[in-house]
């Protein structure tokens, strides 16, 4: 017989074990049990592409997809466009929170300083109120088609596949689903651990 009787299996009591393994909720856990409206934006020097998504515990539902067009402006227009595009959706949709891809520096200098612009107008349509979070466009890809270097036609077909899509689905639109729903899944993640931790 073993000296340490606590440990011997006739001394295991289910119901202790039951409320050991039940911590009373936290904010980690409600994140995952709640319902929440993200807005993914893909910034772009031409066209803007964006996606709202309702996640809900098992759930993903998209309610928007499509892009701003700022082709043919002049640099003014084209940022005021963005801006006023940007606060119609937070004002239509009213997302919880936004997720946004990071500038991908090219070569191209021009490119990136207008690439800059565009997504600097579209911050400053978000405000300081809602959640902002940023992913580098290999994390994204990876995220949600499982391959960093995935090219723009695979993201449209997983989010066609992923979100149940019938409807056209551009790949600017494709992107910015697809920083909504790797957000998304981040924060389940972040939820996930927090929980455990505590």
């Amino acid at each position: 017989m073993s000296r340490y009787r606590s440990k011997s299996w006739r001394a295991f009591n289910p119901e202790s074990a039951t409320a050991a393994a039940s911590p009373t909720p936290t904010a980690a856990t409600s994140d995952l049990t709640t319902s929440v409206r993200i807005l993914g934006l893909d910034p772009g020097s031409r066209r803007t592409g964006f996606g709202v998504l309702e996640i809900g515990p098992g759930t993903q539902r998209c309610l928007a997809q499509g892009r701003i067009e700022v082709d043919g402006l002049e640099v003014q227009a084209r940022l005021a466009r963005i801006h006023a595009g940007v606060r119609e959706l937070i004002a239509r949709f009213t997302p919880t929170e936004v997720a946004v891809e990071k500038v991908f520096v090219s070569r191209n200098v021009d490119s990136a300083l207008k690439l800059g612009q565009a997504r600097g107008a579209a911050l400053a349509a978000i405000g300081e109120t809602i959640a902002l979070a940023e992913y580098a466009p290999r994390a994204i890809k990876l995220a949600v088609v499982g391959f960093g270097g995935a090219d723009k036609m695979q993201v449209v077909h997983m989010m066609r596949s992923m979100l149940d899509l019938d409807e056209r689905l551009t790949a600017d639109a494709a992107d910015a689903l697809a920083v909504a729903l790797c957000h998304a899944h981040h924060r389940r993640l972040r939820a996930l651990l927090a929980a455990g931790t505590a």
